[in-house]
């Protein structure tokens, strides 16, 4: 991951207390990883490190909009993207993942590679439904093809269905 080393703090000359740092993702970045959702993009980063004697408590805040497919209409739309996520690092034995938040460091550790992570942040942040911000935005043939398949697919009631309706529960 030689290509990815501005995503890399060396910790070890930090003194301790509060660190800011900046990172940008955009197409490069997420086209080293080659997979997942988001190909093109820019995100700001901004993170704050607070260095403890024997921990990193990482606070990241994530602002900026990524290009993924509308679910309505299925051309490109900007998708906002925001959010903030904490990494707190410890130091230990060996070097692995004690949980989904903790990171163990081993004693031959000198920096933190923040790639996968912010990678992984941005895709945890994406939301449910992407559309475009205004249905005018969306490719209108197959909006108005879409409603015509709502009309179409409006099953007629069941009149035995209408008495239960009328019914009153007191």
């Amino acid at each position: 991951m030689d290509s990815m080393v501005e995503y890399r703090i060396p910790y070890l000359g930090l003194r301790i207390g509060m660190h800011e740092f900046e990172f940008v993702l955009d197409d490069a970045f997420f086209g080293f990883f080659g997979h997942g959702e988001i190909k093109k993009g820019r995100i700001d980063v901004k993170l704050v490190l607070d260095r403890q004697a024997s921990m990193l408590v990482l606070d990241f805040e994530l602002d900026g909009s990524v290009e993924l497919p509308c679910d309505r209409c299925g051309e490109d739309a900007d998708i906002d993207v925001s959010g903030e996520e904490r990494l707190i690092v410890k130091m230990g034995e060996r070097t692995g993942s004690t949980d989904e938040d903790i990171l163990e460091l081993g004693p031959n550790e000198h920096e933190i590679d923040l790639s996968q992570y912010l990678y992984e942040y941005a895709h945890l942040m994406l939301p449910a439904r992407r559309v475009h911000k205004n249905l005018s935005d969306c490719n209108q043939d197959v909006v108005e093809h879409l409603g015509q398949i709502d009309e179409e697919d409006q099953l007629p009631q069941d009149p035995r269905w209408d008495a239960l309706k009328n019914l009153n529960t007191n």
